[in-house]
């Protein structure tokens, strides 16, 4: 899903990772995260016209969203459906169900996700931003929480949807959900020949052939684009 989607990301990636894989983006305030995962799906629904993809935000509304990806030039992409707390909360109201509870945004989102909506088709693609706000609403029990993510994200595996959950934190290095994942790209800043540049590498990528490297990631008139190898 990473190959052929963003200029220059061929130079990280060698192969791309099997559908359905688990994948964070992790990296600080920012980093670009949610705008590198909104134009790499963009650009691989460009070329594949058969698939759709959704991006829930738990962060910021849907609008607010749009406006974030239009002030770096992205564009709406008509088969990436955006969802946002106050529709999840609207269809639970909706369902009758009672009182809402946090813990059933997974229910939610796994609902969507399958395409269970009235288009009726499933989702080849999910963005979850961000497993931050998502761990928030569900038990604090740490225990508790991996083993109700663990199944979370079985389920998609098991219905082949490619999953990308955005983490902000300045802790990179050791994370829970690192077990739970198939792969681990970081965005970050870096210090570079006496400015700061945006950097994107890849810590871990199951059945792919990557770089570990950092990489130059810019946003250009033109969009996201990889420029280059860092040298020291």
């Amino acid at each position: 899903m990473f190959r052929g989607t963003l200029p220059g990301l061929d130079l990280v990636f060698h192969t791309d990772p099997p559908l359905g894989s688990v994948i964070t983006l992790v990296g600080g305030a920012g980093t670009l995260k949610s705008a590198f995962a909104y134009a790499v799906l963009s650009a691989r629904l460009n070329g594949h016209p058969e698939e759709r993809a959704i991006y829930v935000t738990l962060e910021e509304t849907k609008d607010g969203h749009l406006a974030n990806l239009g002030s770096l030039g992205l564009k709406p992409h008509p088969r990436i459906s955006i969802s946002d707390v106050a529709s999840l909360r609207a269809e639970m109201r909706g369902l009758g169900e009672g009182g809402f509870r946090e813990e059933d945004y997974l229910a939610l989102i796994l609902k969507r996700a399958r395409g269970e909506d009235p288009d009726g088709k499933p989702y080849n693609f999910l963005v979850l931003d961000s497993l931050n706000a998502l761990e928030a609403a569900m038990p604090t029990d740490p225990r508790q929480t991996r083993r109700t993510l663990q199944d979370f994200f079985f389920e998609l595996r098991s219905r082949k949807v490619t999953t990308i959950a955005l983490i902000e934190t300045m802790q990179v290095d050791d994370r829970p959900e690192y077990f739970l994942v198939d792969g681990i790209i970081e965005l970050g800043v870096m210090r570079h020949n006496n400015d700061f540049k945006r950097f994107i590498t890849v810590r871990k990528m199951r059945a792919s052939r990557h770089e570990m490297r950092p990489f130059i990631l810019d946003v250009t008139p033109a969009g996201i684009r990889v420029m280059g190898e860092v040298i020291d």
